[in-house]
């Protein structure tokens, strides 16, 4: 079984969350690093802010992107069709993980291009299985995208 180490985005408004979320992904030792966001604004700047060298010098790619709904400002969603639409980050895998199970959101975010939906359980131990399990799933069975070098379109291993 080939296993590899993820570094994580996680995009997260909710302090004891991100760190539910911190915490449950180590377990597995398989993430090697979480970079965490409040807001989304802050979040997309990171990833397509305007400083083009500094971007790629300073702001690698993430393996993988954590997406809260509700945030603060711009809304999850409108990060997530950004994020779709843009040739650096488009390829990147972005799981929403938010409190609602709304069918419409569901739906919402499938159709601006999200890679999987999970709707936070309530209870602490449910919330690290499916965490747990999420990250098995990334770091082991699933075959993640390299990241686009913008510049020569050609994929670059990721340099977190």
């Amino acid at each position: 079984m080939r296993t590899r180490t993820l570094q994580v985005m996680l995009i997260e408004d909710n302090d004891d969350h991100a760190e539910l979320v911190a915490a449950a992904l180590e377990v597995n030792n398989l993430v090697g690093n979480v970079i965490r966001f409040a807001d989304a604004e802050s979040g997309l700047d990171y990833l397509i802010g305007e400083t083009r060298a500094k971007r790629k010098t300073e702001n690698p790619l993430p393996d993988l992107i954590l997406l809260d709904l509700m945030l603060p400002g711009m809304s999850g969603m409108e990060m997530l069709k950004i994020l779709k639409q843009q040739p650096r980050t488009k390829s990147i895998p972005v799981i929403v993980l938010t409190t609602s199970s709304l069918d419409s959101k569901i739906d919402k975010a499938y159709e601006l291009g999200a890679n999987s939906y999970i709707a936070k359980p309530i209870g602490h131990q449910d919330f690290v299985i499916k965490l747990a399990e999420l990250n098995m799933f990334w770091s082991v069975t699933a075959e993640l995208p390299r990241p686009v070098d913008e510049e020569s379109n050609t994929s670059k291993e990721s340099l977190f």
